[in-house]
């Protein structure tokens, strides 16, 4: 149940100023957020007053890029207790992900608020394979098809369009005029190359690692039509095509300038390469490491079986080893530096659920840590807040602390805007005005 309240004295990051404004007043009533004012404000009739003095208050989080069904419905709160109040699923069966959406929005579930994209639009070639990721693939044979198929979706009530990996570009550019901004159009993109993508008017790219991958590389590294993301080889050859790039080639500057001027959103997920960064030790000691949920650790548990166990079989991703990626990192937090220092966007997204470590909620925590590098605490913060809200087209719901808005919001113990890892002083999770304590959400996990 939703109460009135006046947080005061609150160190407030509202989502869009450069910092923290100092002694605000922030209302909440209904499951929004009311007046939002300098200094102590006066209790009105039939509010509790709440002091927040030294605390900061900011948005909720948005995690941009998720596989909500590969987690299991009783991992959905750990997002809650990472502070991630929404969430755009972008990449499963359509029943199984309206069904997610709707069951969280009526308070069935306990989860962030979900956007959905439905079914990963590929190719007449499975770019997935296995029992738990074929149900997300829908092909898409030819142009011709686009209609009838995007078409179902929208009417549906998807949020958005995601392209795959092994859809051509005449396909491609297809589906993107088809549905012509009525929803935004996402790509994990590889036969199609994302300038060709962009020159069609996609909205956004997945993976900093591997939709513009294409635009960096050697000419003699590329790969196109008839590439393959289950040949074993794929993952290590695209580490050493991104430690080799330059930056600075013809490629490279087009695809910035490009970028920029479409103003195509940059769904950035280095955490995929955070065992990169923190070592296989160091993410073996990882207390995050006992949150990896059920259906994951199962999922591992099999593939182990196959593989060969090992001690790291939990948080291992199967495709390279955690001493391999560190130098293609640095490659993917530069191009992230040097595309939103020329005035691009970027949105901070994980691919949680497709890969085991880090786990659905905290793995944001790790990227916000990876783009504060790139472009500072606040950037990052927008990056995961107003940003992300904007490409969700619900900057008038979520994202911003702003009178009107939904009272998804968060109380920190720290001043996140300076250290973004002050984020894991977390303490009460405000979805709709309900508030959730970190005792009761690590209770349920």
């Amino acid at each position: 149940m939703t109460k009135k309240i006046i947080f005061q004295k609150a160190r407030l990051f509202d989502g869009i100023s450069e910092g923290l404004r100092e002694d605000m007043s922030v209302c909440i009533s209904d499951g929004k957020i009311g007046q939002v004012v300098k200094g102590r404000s006066s209790v009105p009739e039939g509010y509790d007053a709440i002091d927040l003095a030294g605390k900061c208050l900011l948005p909720g989080l948005i995690d941009t890029h998720v596989h909500a069904t590969l987690i299991g419905e009783e991992a959905l709160p750990l997002f809650l207790a990472a502070g991630v109040t929404s969430a755009r699923d972008v990449g499963g069966a359509l029943g199984a992900v309206l069904d997610l959406r709707s069951r969280i929005a009526d308070g069935t579930l306990l989860g962030p608020r979900l956007f959905v994209c439905g079914p990963l639009l590929d190719g007449s070639t499975p770019s997935l394979g296995g029992p738990a990721f074929e149900p997300m693939l829908q092909a898409v044979p030819a142009p011709g098809a686009v209609p009838e198929i995007v078409g179902n979706l929208i009417a549906a009530g998807v949020d958005g369009i995601k392209l795959y990996f092994s859809l051509t570009p005449d396909i491609a550019t297809e589906i993107i005029r088809f549905v012509d901004k009525r929803l935004p159009v996402t790509g994990h993109l590889g036969w199609t190359h994302s300038l060709e993508a962009i020159e069609a008017g996609i909205d956004g790219l997945e993976h900093v690692w591997i939709s513009p991958y294409n635009e960096f590389c050697a000419l003699d590294m590329q790969f196109g039509v008839g590439a393959s993301m289950m040949d074993p080889t794929f993952w290590t050859k695209t580490l050493k095509g991104w430690e080799e790039a330059d930056l600075n080639a013809g490629l490279a500057t087009q695809w910035f300038d490009s970028m920029v001027e479409k103003q195509v959103h940059m769904g950035s997920t280095l955490d995929l390469l955070w065992t990169s960064r923190s070592g296989i030790d160091g993410a073996m000691k990882d207390p995050d490491r006992k949150l990896i949920p059920k259906v994951v650790r199962e999922r591992q548990r099999a593939i182990a079986e196959q593989m060969g166990d090992r001690p790291d079989w939990d948080i291992h991703n199967w495709f390279f080893e955690a001493s391999q990626g560190a130098g293609a990192l640095e490659k993917h937090q530069e191009v992230t530096r040097l595309l939103h220092e020329r005035g691009g966007i970027v949105v901070g997204g994980t691919d949680c659920g497709a890969i085991p470590f880090p786990p659905p909620g905290f793995s944001l925590l790790r990227e916000i840590e990876l783009l504060s590098d790139s472009m500072g605490a606040v950037g990052a913060l927008k990056s995961v807040t107003s940003t992300a809200a904007r490409y969700l087209r619900s900057e008038d719901e979520i994202g911003i602390i702003k009178e009107g808005n939904r009272a998804d919001f968060l109380i920190v113990n720290g001043d996140p805007t300076s250290d973004v890892t002050d984020l894991r002083k977390l303490e009460d999770t405000y979805v709709g005005g309900v508030r959730h304590t970190q005792s009761e959400l690590r209770a349920l996990i």
